[in-house]
């Protein structure tokens, strides 16, 4: 596998970062004018596009999600054509080490039929750099929006028990899947770290 150049690492790093306090700025005003949701707003539940009960952090987080994607797909575009994905799945079977790499078209299909189970287990990075081929994974990345206190950079999810992941964080087991020695979250202002 070729080694990612620590030059065009770093201004891919820097590009997302951008992405992130982008994606966090036009949100909150859209949603919020020039103050900063409470905790206590973060925590109302509201209703998603698909009518789903969740809470406001959760709604503002996909929005800034979306803002991040396509400000993302612009920046990677011109820094490096051919050689990122936003978004891929991959099955991990812990046991085995293995992972595969389901193109959209085939979690579209999953998805289609219903097959939910097949995707279970599965890992979907935010961001993802490799060689031209999404099997070849040199960096990955993942945007973290915390909702009220954007002072401190939050940890990384816990999978629940019951989860084929259980008791291990999301950051070990991309870490682990994807042989890489570090994932990097993406936080607004906080910009890129462990």
């Amino acid at each position: 596998m070729k080694i990612l150049d620590a030059a065009l690492k770093q201004q891919v790093t820097e590009a997302l970062e951008e992405c992130a306090d982008k994606a966090r700025k036009e949100v909150i005003l859209a949603n919020f004018g020039t103050r900063s949701p409470t905790q206590q707003e973060c925590n109302a539940q509201v209703r998603d596009a698909q009518g789903r009960t969740i809470t406001r952090a959760m709604k503002l987080g996909n929005e800034m999600h979306q803002v991040a994607f396509q400000c993302a797909k612009e920046k990677l575009n011109q820094l490096r054509p051919g050689g990122f994905s936003l978004e891929p799945t991959y099955l991990y079977d812990l046991e085995s080490g293995k992972v595969t790499w389901l193109s959209p078209a085939e979690v579209a299909r999953i998805r289609q039929r219903g097959s939910l189970g097949e995707l279970q287990g599965s890992l979907v990075p935010d961001v993802v750099l490799h060689n031209g081929n999404p099997e070849q994974l040199q960096a990955a990345y993942d945007f973290k929006f915390p909702c009220a206190d954007i002072d401190k950079r939050p940890s990384w999810r816990k999978y629940p028990p019951g989860h084929p992941y259980d008791g291990m964080s999301q950051n070990e087991v991309y870490r682990q899947a994807f042989s890489l020695g570090e994932v990097l979250q993406v936080i607004p202002y906080l910009g890129a770290g462990l």
